[in-house]
């Protein structure tokens, strides 16, 4: 599985750095750059990427409305948001489908680069799979995690701890190898076709 891909980060040289990491992936091709959310609309229009890498802090504008017009221009592509504060974006509802995983940019490189190693392994998790990898507490909580409930509120619906949340969502996480916001897509998505027993 090839990828076409767009990074859009207003600091230059970390651009740079970044640009020649992922290089460092067969089957990653970096098409276009840019360092302004304008610019970046631009490529991606142009482009059409499979794969959009975006910054949520640019001079002009803030990172989702680059996103928010991909949706209508290329709702295909899948998004890695880059964040200083990566754990506390709210991600837009309408843009959920599209984002593949936050990554923090104070450790973008390894996570990113695990990041990319998933999508380039092309292999779907499919329900399946999450059926025969996960506990039933752990389907649980990753049902409650695709109806957006917070790690609080999945405690609070379950009678357990949030130290006890936070571990089963470890698990997860190791189990089916994405995090972040990939995992809020991927529970999402695959809810309505898990048989959850309460």
């Amino acid at each position: 599985m090839g990828l076409r891909c767009v990074i859009v980060e207003d600091q230059v040289m970390f651009l740079q750095l970044l640009t020649k990491s992922l290089g460092n992936h067969k089957g990653l091709d970096v098409i276009a750059t840019a360092t302004s959310a304008a610019e970046g609309i631009e490529v991606c229009r142009i482009h059409k990427p499979d794969l959009l890498i975006l910054d949520l802090c640019l001079p002009d504008a803030g990172g989702t409305t680059v996103a928010a017009d991909l949706l209508i221009h290329s709702p295909e592509t899948l998004v890695i948001i880059l964040s200083a504060e990566a754990s506390g974006f709210n991600c837009p509802a309408d843009l959920r489908k599209m984002i593949h995983a936050v990554v923090d940019k104070t450790s973008a490189y390894d996570e990113l680069n695990a990041e990319i190693a998933y999508l380039l392994a092309g292999e779907p998790i499919t329900s399946a799979k999450l059926s025969d990898q996960l506990t039933a507490r752990e389907r649980q909580i990753f049902e409650l995690i695709g109806r957006g409930f917070s790690n609080v509120q999945i405690s609070l619906k379950l009678d357990i701890s949030p130290h006890t949340v936070k571990e089963h969502r470890k698990h997860i996480v190791h189990k089916l190898g994405v995090g972040g916001l990939g995992l809020v897509r991927l529970a999402a998505l695959e809810r309505e076709v898990l048989d959850i027993s309460w």
